[in-house]
């Protein structure tokens, strides 16, 4: 388990729309499992594993004002696809298409004083995740190819 401060939540639907934050914390958990498992009929105590996959879970913290949760919540619930980018050891940026599986919930104090935050998110990829460049975005049309470059 990896422990990563800082994150950038990336929302691509309509648009590409970020969310910044830097005092979060991403509580990292990869597992490895396979789609086929069988026993040896010969020996049980072997496993036949087939077709490997990756289901890697994210907690992921945060401390914020109640504004900030609102923005937080409309972020995570809008249209289109979410990606979860940091950097870890300070250098290698790693970037994971994610769904969520636990909503943050909304302390009593957060209605009038900042509040630590957490949710969930999972990722299920083959091979490897990749790494998508939200800088440049290519729009195709029937008629032309419009390139922005942001």
């Amino acid at each position: 388990m990896a422990l990563i401060r800082g994150f950038k939540l990336i929302r691509w639907g309509d648009g590409v729309h970020y969310l910044f934050c830097e005092d979060g914390q991403v509580d990292y958990n990869p597992v490895r499992k396979y789609r086929t498992e069988k026993k040896n009929a010969f020996n049980p105590a072997y496993l036949h594993r087939r077709e490997p996959y990756r289901e890697d879970s994210f907690d992921l913290e945060v401390v914020l004002e109640p504004q900030q949760y609102y923005t937080l919540m409309d972020f995570l619930l809008g249209p289109g696809k979410l990606y979860l980018e940091y950097t870890a050891y300070n250098s290698v940026n790693s970037q994971f298409p994610v769904t969520i599986t636990q909503l943050p919930k909304c302390p009593d104090d957060l209605h009038e004083y900042p509040a630590k935050i957490k949710f969930s998110l999972e990722s299920r990829y083959v091979g490897s995740p990749g790494y998508v460049d939200f800088g440049t975005i290519i729009v195709t049309d029937t008629d032309e190819t419009i390139i922005s470059h942001t």
